[in-house]
């Protein structure tokens, strides 16, 4: 897509709604204009991702008075002289189950560990490891393999110039599953390892698999290389989503391609981080109805962690497997049993889209809002680099800015729960400034930071983001 020289249509997919926001330049500078929202229709009676998106535009049509769909239903780009259309788009999504991924690597504690923080930039559960650490069989680790149905395969295999044979001999046995699955449902393949056996391992899936390839993840013990992984994991992430959820592949030609949600918040954060040259760093939060995830910027180097797994709506059942009903009734004002909580989260999972009706409901939702945010804060934890400054062992580090998106956050009735959920979820050491992402655009901004900086610095200066203070 090229850089955005005016009008910019910004459509972020999540499993409940899809929202599209209207950026334009007024005065001579970037601002947010407007927005729409309808409900996400990936599921019955849709079936078709691009409904919603077209609702969601229909109504950001009403607020403008501006046209953005053709007779055709479909989307206008450039925008016209009768001042329909826009001129450019920006897709994002955290839509559909998190797929899931295999992890290929030889040890546990370094190339292992590095592939783990690669998945976890995604929305991707990670179903199978191989490994020299695993003592399994060989047609153990077949078996387990064929019944994790992994959708991508991510092999992170030793250092550059290191091991080669235990590598091969651990590609092997993936390949020798591989055979066994129904062509359709074989997996999608990133190698990111050893450069010197990069052609023997293409070889090796001839005719099997097509090989997508990056640098080495982890190139040397002590350094990893993990951006570019990541960005060739996006692309093989976006190619499986097109296959599986109807009108994806219609978003991404629209926008040239569609990111995942909790990478373009990275970019964002990052983006921030590094503008601010801070000595601290800069955190965005986002809970959404299945992920929790959290992008963390350390002068200028990205940490993702996304957990999949963790949500207020559609995996809020899967909280109760990470924690237990005592600590999420200890968020509560007053005492509540048990059963009610467990009741409150089962029903939230059946019905994700409901909204809290009374007061304790919504301290219900509250408490597992700030369950979610310590779970994932557990996992993000050990991955930040080892010169985070931080009070102590196991604490949050510091951060001056505190980006927070979410339904959860964004929509409470006021603006002070949501300071206080993440405030009691993430529990920051030091001074922090939080900054409410009330229209939802810092996954837009995150994909704008690298086409057109001064954009996402002129919008989100123009008070479109609401400052909750300092804490």
């Amino acid at each position: 897509m090229p850089p955005p020289t005016d009008s910019l249509l910004a459509v972020d997919i999540g499993n409940i709604y899809t929202r599209v926001a209207l950026l334009d330049i007024v005065g001579g500078e970037f601002r947010f204009v407007a927005s729409g929202q309808a409900r996400t229709t990936i599921e019955l009676p849709f079936n078709d991702m691009g409904e919603g998106v077209r609702q969601a535009l229909d109504q950001l049509s009403e607020v403008t008075g501006r046209n953005f769909l053709d007779d055709s239903e479909h989307i206008i780009i450039p925008s016209q002289p009768d001042g329909s259309g826009a001129d450019s788009l920006v897709a994002t999504s955290s839509a559909g189950e998190a797929l899931r991924v295999a992890l290929v690597g030889l040890m546990p504690s370094v190339s292992v560990a590095t592939a783990q923080k690669v998945a976890g930039s995604n929305y991707l559960k990670v179903v199978e490891v191989f490994s020299l650490g695993d003592r399994r069989r060989e047609e153990q680790q077949i078996d387990s393999f064929l019944a994790a149905k992994p959708d991508i395969l991510l092999i992170a295999g030793g250092t550059e110039h290191g091991s080669k044979s235990a590598v091969l001999r651990l590609v092997d046995t993936a390949i020798m599953a591989i055979r066994l699955m129904p062509q359709n449902k074989r997996p999608e393949v990133l190698y990111s390892g050893n450069r010197d056996i990069r052609a023997d391992v293409k070889k090796r899936f001839e005719g099997l698999c097509e090989v997508t390839e990056a640098e080495n993840m982890r190139p040397e013990l002590d350094r990893e290389n993990i951006d570019p992984a990541r960005r060739q994991l996006s692309t093989l992430y976006e190619h499986v989503r097109i296959g599986r959820i109807a009108g994806y592949s219609e978003i991404a030609r629209w926008g040239g391609s569609v990111l995942p949600t909790a990478q373009a918040q990275g970019f964002v954060v990052n983006y921030l981080n590094r503008l601010y040259k801070s000595d601290n760093g800069a955190l965005g939060v986002d809970i959404g109805s299945s992920a929790t995830s959290l992008a963390a910027s350390f002068r200028g180097r990205l940490s993702l962690m996304t957990r999949p797994d963790i949500g207020v709506g559609h995996n809020a059942v899967s909280v109760l497997h990470h924690t237990t009903l005592e600590r999420l009734l200890r968020w509560l004002p007053r005492e509540v049993s048990p059963n009610i909580m467990r009741d409150y989260i089962y029903n939230k999972s059946l019905a994700p889209a409901t909204v809290p009706q009374e007061l304790d409901d919504l301290y219900l939702e509250h408490a597992l809002a700030r369950e979610c945010l310590q779970i994932t804060l557990a996992s993000a934890l050990p991955i930040y680099p080892d010169t985070v400054k931080g009070s102590g062992p196991s604490l949050t580090p510091y951060f001056d800015n505190i980006l927070i998106d979410g339904a959860v956050l964004t929509r409470a009735p006021k603006p002070g729960q949501a300071a206080l959920i993440v405030l009691d979820g993430l529990q920051p050491c030091g001074v922090t400034n939080l900054i409410l992402d009330t229209y939802n655009l810092a996954p837009a901004l995150g994909v704008v930071s690298a086409l057109n900086p001064t954009a996402t610095v002129q919008i989100m200066e123009s008070g479109s983001f609401l400052n909750l203070g300092t804490a």
